[in-house]
């Protein structure tokens, strides 16, 4: 995949191209994660069916984000190397494939090869989906795909426990689990008529392989101070968020006297209306904003107050819930504006005729899965609300700090 041509007689087709590309590189990157929503929805079935614990069906979902914490940076190479559309057609592929495995294996190990796959898929679609993005549009459209996009993860697991919740218990856990294979088997096939943006071969003036001078690109990427901070600053409120996710069901429901079911509910529905409305709202202002740190820090103090409120048990669930969804809307404006510096940081000392937004986008989503693949144990293992708290004050301060100053001008350029 290569930089498309900076300007001609012909118009930039990155500045006039509709939405269509980011409708479907949106939608496979929700029905990806989805894959986790619809698990969680189905523990108790899924345990039943298996004769497995709900403990060891959470074990299980750990083999879900494994491919990402692992295989995120070179899968970036990839995309760099034979292009995003090809990475998400097999993404999507065997996405679905793991969706049938997991209906027709009928046992434990066939259900954790479809998680492991399943997470492997995620690898390649949520690499992939960025750098599509970052090279198919160009100033304004591309802030607002990028911010959109952002939001992938919450509105994802909402969209599986949308997907999952109604068949619970119902004794047909089978009919999800084959509507979600459907869905990203259609959008993997659907993802062939995505434009094609030929990928980059760099080469040497020396004539150095394909492959060298990839890993090369590569490691001029990791030392590049700004991606590092730029992952950091992405993939700390990512963690965070996904900790709130887990344990905030089970603390509403046994602070403020909700049924778990209720509790999930009210996650579920926050986390879906909030993370779009979210999405839309940040690509708006950051198409016109001029300090994209100082609205990072400013969305960093108001997520840190919300989070303060969510968990305090002084309050009430009505509290809880509005600070939840206040929450949800600062952790979707501060992945829009970190991501919106994706695309000029993987422009900035490539060299002519080369790009490095896979491997940029790779190496933020592996932070992403490294930092979210502790989180579980970190968040279980608070003991009370103030931990809570600090653990996420603290982290949006370092996110703050971390973020790369890429000005508004250099992205309109990248």
């Amino acid at each position: 995949m290569c930089s498309l041509a900076a300007s001609s007689a012909v118009a930039d087709p990155a500045t006039s191209r509709g939405w269509s590309v980011l409708a479907l590189a949106y939608a496979l990157t929700l029905a990806s994660m989805a894959q986790v929503g619809v698990v969680a929805a189905l523990t108790l079935d899924l345990a039943g069916a298996l004769g497995l614990t709900a403990a060891q069906i959470g074990q299980g979902l750990a083999l879900f984000s494994l491919p990402s914490a692992l295989l995120a940076v070179p899968c970036g190479a990839l995309v760099d190397r034979v292009g995003a559309r090809r990475v998400l057609v097999w993404s999507g592929l065997a996405g679905g494939l793991a969706d049938a495995l997991a209906v027709a294996g009928g046992s434990p190990a066939a259900l954790y090869a479809a998680l492991l796959l399943s997470g492997l898929a995620f690898t390649g679609i949520s690499v992939a989906a960025p750098a599509l993005l970052a090279a198919a549009y160009r100033g304004g459209r591309q802030v607002r795909a990028m911010a959109l996009w952002s939001t992938y993860a919450p509105a994802g697991f909402a969209l599986g426990l949308v997907l999952g919740a109604p068949f619970a218990q119902t004794g047909h856990w089978v009919l999800p689990l084959a509507l979600h294979g459907a869905l990203l088997g259609i959008l993997g096939l659907w993802a062939l008529a995505l434009p094609h943006l030929v990928p980059a071969r760099p080469v040497q003036a020396g004539g150095l392989p394909d492959r060298r001078a990839a890993w090369r690109e590569l490691g001029l990427v990791l030392r590049q101070p700004g991606v590092l901070r730029l992952a950091l600053a992405v993939a700390v409120p990512s963690a965070i968020s996904y900790g709130t996710s887990l344990v905030a069901p089970a603390w509403l429901a046994r602070v403020h006297g909700a049924s778990m079911a209720e509790s999930a509910t009210v996650v579920a529905a926050a986390k879906g209306v909030a993370m779009m409305l979210g999405g839309l709202a940040a690509g708006a202002v950051l198409a016109r904003a001029g300090q994209r740190r100082v609205l990072f820090a400013g969305l960093a103090v108001a997520g840190a107050l919300a989070q303060a409120l969510l968990f305090w048990p002084g309050g009430s669930l009505a509290l809880a819930t509005a600070a939840l969804f206040a929450w949800l809307l600062a952790f979707s404006g501060l992945g829009a504006v970190a991501m919106a510096q994706l695309p000029a940081l993987a422009q900035a000392g490539a060299a002519a005729g080369t790009n490095r937004r896979g491997t940029v986008s790779g190496v933020v989503g592996q932070a992403i899965s490294l930092l979210s693949f502790l989180a579980p144990a970190i968040y279980f293992g608070m003991a009370g609300w103030i931990g809570y708290v600090l653990l996420a004050s603290g982290g949006l301060a370092l996110a703050a700090l971390a973020l790369p100053n890429v000005a508004p001008r250099e992205q309109e350029q990248s």
